[in-house]
C-alpha cells in the first residue's frame, strides 16, 4: 500500500461532473475519480474510456500547487498558485485554448494572451 493510503488530507475544494469527480486539498495536489471520458481525469497511464473506482493522486500535476479546479463534460482545467492555467481531456472544440490539439491526455499549458484581451476590450 502507498504512503498516500496513510495521509490525512483536507480537502480544499470538491468539483464534479456526471461520471468524475475531483478533490483538491490542502497540499496543492489533485484527487481524481471515476470515467476517463476522453483522457479527461488526466491519468496518462490509463486508456481514455478507463474507470478510476478510488482517489488517485494526479501525478501529472505533482510539479505544481493546485489553487483551483473546474472540470467540463469531456475536459478539465486547472488553476496553479503561479497564475498557470493547464487543460487535458477532449479538445474538439478548442476547449482547452489550443485548436489544433486533439485528445490531450497530458495536461498542457493554456496561454492567455494578455495583449489581444487588452486590445479587443478597448475596441
Amino acid at each position: 500500500m502507498s504512503l498516500e493510503a496513510y495521509i490525512t488530507y483536507c480537502s480544499s475544494q470538491v468539483c464534479a461532473s456526471k461520471r468524475k469527480t475531483f478533490v483538491l486539498v490542502d497540499t496543492g495536489s489533485v484527487f481524481a475519480f471515476g470515467w476517463m471520458g476522453f483522457g479527461s481525469l488526466g491519468f496518462t497511464d490509463r486508456g481514455v474510456s478507463d474507470k478510476i473506482t478510488r482517489p488517485r493522486i494526479l501525478d501529472s500535476l505533482r510539479g505544481h500547487y493546485i489553487s483551483q479546479i473546474s472540470t467540463g463534460l469531456y475536459h478539465t482545467v486547472v488553476l496553479t498558485s503561479r497564475g498557470q492555467i493547464f487543460g487535458f481531456g477532449d479538445n474538439e472544440r478548442a476547449q482547452l485554448g489550443h485548436d489544433s490539439l486533439r485528445g490531450c491526455l497530458e495536461p498542457t499549458e493554456i496561454f492567455v494572451d494578455h495583449n489581444a484581451v487588452a486590445v479587443k476590450a478597448n475596441s
